[in-house]
């Protein structure tokens, strides 16, 4: 008795599918660390607030565009603070309110509105320290006001160049080294200034330095913890992102090997009825020709009893690779439907062409000249193949249909002598 090797075709499916490349491979996505970088990185911890170079390089690209709008948004509170301490300025060291007009207004704010303007293009690791010169100026013209008043309270005025250290580590949050830097640079102009005091008076300036130095302490450590805190969620983000991309990564490959036939590398049973579904669904809409090719190896069964099992799985890859390489459009399907059976989907394919194709398969597994000495029908390994074809808006046309009429067409195939393609109806007059 003939077999039939026809299935119901699940027409629900709605994810659109496409022939399977030979093979799983090439499917991993880059991910933005390796594991075991992540893993050094969380061994060895990052007490400095550095990564190594190629995190750090990620880090800094992935945190520029915050950083450019944090560091802009404190250019503009800058010149709002600074033009407001002009009131500050005319109390304090009246004598100099013109200066401070000057420079606060006409130099300071212009300097930090063209710094924000160009900030972009300036390298994102450089970026915070660049805001070293907006720290210098600022600390250069308190000083200068103080040093050349001669008001009482110009000297205790020095107090604030301690604003500078709150406004990087409060306001602006610039990062632990950069910060650093600034603040040591703004208390050695500090002392320097202190120094050159012509009457100094002691208490107040060791009370304004204790201030100063507080406040700069205060403020390090918070900005120290700050960045720490923040690489360290940056860099489980980065984990996570690893995790999922690898998740992602296995599920494709899973979902590709549940759609392969594991010997012959082509897709399997499961692959071909969610294939055709949408072949044919698209050829209904379309008014297209579906055609199958359902395939047998002659004889098989004599051959793996003949040469065994090993070689009988190598023949079926050899087979496989012959049928995939003369199927020539990109969009047909050729499939392992079980066992010795081969099956093609051929879209878009009117019968003669289908015809052709079926000889050009046989031909193709004939001319491997691959013995099989027990075949009653030749001494090489050679194949039947079933034709069918509809046109999927035809009435009374559907899968099971054209199914059945491929199977039918093989059993002819094999009724009349085997390795030679047929069919059950006629091509038509052109």
């Amino acid at each position: 008795m003939r077999k039939h090797r026809i299935g119901m075709i699940n027409l629900a499916s709605s994810t659109p599918l496409a022939p399977p490349t030979p093979s799983p491979q090439g499917l991993d996505v880059a991910a933005p660390m390796s594991t075991s970088t992540f893993e050094a990185v969380q061994q060895q911890g990052f007490p400095f607030l550095r990564f190594p170079p190629s995190v750090e390089a990620h880090f800094q690209s992935d945190k520029a565009p915050e950083q450019l709008v944090q560091m802009r948004t404190g250019a503009l509170m800058s010149i709002i603070l600074s033009s407001g301490l002009l009131m500050a300025d005319w109390m304090m060291v009246p004598d100099r309110f013109r200066d401070a007009l000057t420079l606060r207004l006409l130099v300071f704010a212009p300097l930090l509105g063209l710094a924000a303007a160009l900030w972009h293009k300036v390298r994102p690791a450089w970026r915070e320290w660049v805001g070293l010169i907006k720290g210098l100026v600022a600390a250069c013209i308190i000083i200068y006001l103080c040093m050349s008043s001669t008001d009482v309270l110009a000297a205790p005025y020095l107090v604030s160049l301690s604003l500078i250290a709150l406004f990087n580590g409060g306001v602006e949050r610039i990062r632990f080294w950069p910060a650093l830097l600034i603040d040591l640079v703004v208390l050695a102009l500090f002392a320097l200034a202190v120094l050159n005091l012509p009457h100094p008076n002691v208490p107040v300036m060791t009370g304004t330095a204790l201030v100063m130095v507080s406040t700069i302490v205060f403020t390090l450590y918070g900005s120290y913890w700050l960045e720490h805190e923040e690489r360290t969620n940056w860099l489980m983000l980065q984990h996570e992102h690893l995790l999922l991309e690898k998740l992602e990564t296995g599920n494709q490959r899973l979902d590709q090997l549940t759609r392969f036939d594991p010997l012959t590398e082509i897709a399997n049973r499961r692959h071909f009825d969610e294939f055709l579904a949408q072949v044919w669904a698209r050829a209904r809409q379309d008014g297209q020709d579906v055609a199958l090719l359902m395939m047998d190896i002659d004889h098989f069964k004599l051959y793996n009893d003949h040469y065994g099992h090993p070689v009988g799985d190598a023949c079926l890859k050899e087979v496989a690779a012959t049928m995939s390489r003369h199927l020539r459009k990109p969009g047909d399907l050729l499939a392992r439907f079980g066992g010795e059976e081969f099956i093609a989907v051929l879209s878009k394919t009117s019968l003669p062409e289908a015809m052709a194709a079926a000889e050009r398969v046989r031909e193709a597994v004939w001319r491997l000249q691959r013995p099989h000495e027990t075949s009653p029908v030749q001494p090489w390994v050679t194949v039947s193949i079933g034709v069918a074809c509809l046109r999927a808006d035809a009435d009374q046309a559907d899968i099971p249909s054209l199914l059945k009429q491929a199977d039918d067409a093989l059993y002819k195939a094999k009724s009349r002598g085997r390795n030679q393609a047929c069919t059950l109806q006629e091509a038509p007059h052109s």
